[in-house]
């Protein structure tokens, strides 16, 4: 996802540069469509040609570009209308700055990014939207903001984070999609790439993988298994399809631990409804200590508060 999107930023970036340099030649090809202006223009053009050939200026380009210049204003034109400016002032339309990128290729990037992960549609909540102060009890105020802050601190440094796995559990309206949202977006805006998509869109993304030649399950598989971060949501809602919904969900935490990836779920089973549901293999790397996390998400739907 992120090569198709630095491929995309960089082709519209240099599209919109092309397009200015066109809009600069247009304004002097319709200068030049005025006899006058096209007259001095071509006089010019004769005497400074001339002048090259010979190896110095003369007395006569200067004179000529004087004339130029006054047909011009005589039209309220100036030279400089035919000048194409940078589009960044900052990098000049090279894309670097000291020898890094430029905030206008890196914005372009991030743009572009979000439109690869589909992320302002999958994911349209952002920590702003996760509101602690809908919460009544004190105390579960207080250990859900724990929460909130540590996810937004994970979201700052993944991939690089000690818990590869991330597993949000509780009852309906609990927040765990809104905080999964947001880590999602905040992922993105830095630049990382994400997968975010429901329990049953990954079940029918598995079938039709699985269903699907040889040939070309590698690149069904590819965005799933390298985005930075994948988000399954509502785990336990899909449908156990036989061969195709507990392998493939085995397959992809494995092989996202191994790369080094995150992997965040929510769900409203607990963990021994994990367990009774999708068996010992998928409920070990789930609560493996040494690289999951398990959070219980407990108390009132917040969306009837």
């Amino acid at each position: 996802m992120k090569e198709r999107a630095i491929n995309k930023a960089l082709s519209r970036r240099r599209a919109r540069i092309d397009e200015a340099k066109r809009e600069a030649e247009n304004k002097l090809a319709a200068a030049l469509l005025i006899p006058e202006i096209s007259i001095a223009h071509s006089q010019y053009v004769d005497k400074k040609f001339n002048s090259i050939l010979n190896g110095k200026n003369t007395e006569g380009v200067t004179a000529a570009h004087k004339a130029y210049l006054s047909a011009l204003a005589k039209h309220g034109i100036s030279e400089s209308d035919f000048e194409y400016t940078p589009l960044c002032s900052n990098c000049k339309d090279t894309g670097s700055v000291n020898g890094k990128a430029c905030d206008c290729v890196w914005s372009e990037y991030i743009d572009c990014l979000k439109e690869q992960c589909n992320i302002l549609v999958k994911a349209p909540f952002t920590f702003a939207d996760c509101d602690s102060a809908l919460i009544i009890d004190e105390t579960q105020r207080s250990s859900v903001e724990k929460l909130y802050k540590y996810m937004e601190a994970y979201s700052d440094k993944l991939p690089d984070v000690n818990y590869k796995n991330i597993v949000l559990s509780g009852s309906v309206g609990t927040g765990k999609t809104c905080l999964a949202s947001a880590v999602a977006r905040a992922a993105v805006e830095r630049g990382k790439s994400c997968k975010f998509m429901s329990a049953y869109e990954f079940n029918s993304e598995m079938l039709a993988c699985h269903t699907s030649p040889i040939s070309e399950r590698t690149e069904r598989l590819h965005d799933l298994l390298t985005a930075d971060l994948l988000v399954i949501d509502d785990l336990g809602t899909e449908p156990i399809l036989k061969n195709v919904t507990i392998e493939y969900l085995l397959l992809t935490l494995e092989e996202r631990l191994n790369a080094g990836l995150c992997t965040i779920i929510t769900t409203n089973l607990d963990e021994g409804r994990i367990m009774s549901r999708y068996f010992e293999r998928i409920y070990s790397r789930l609560s493996d200590k040494r690289h999951s996390r398990f959070f219980n998400l407990n108390g009132k739907d917040l969306r009837l508060a």
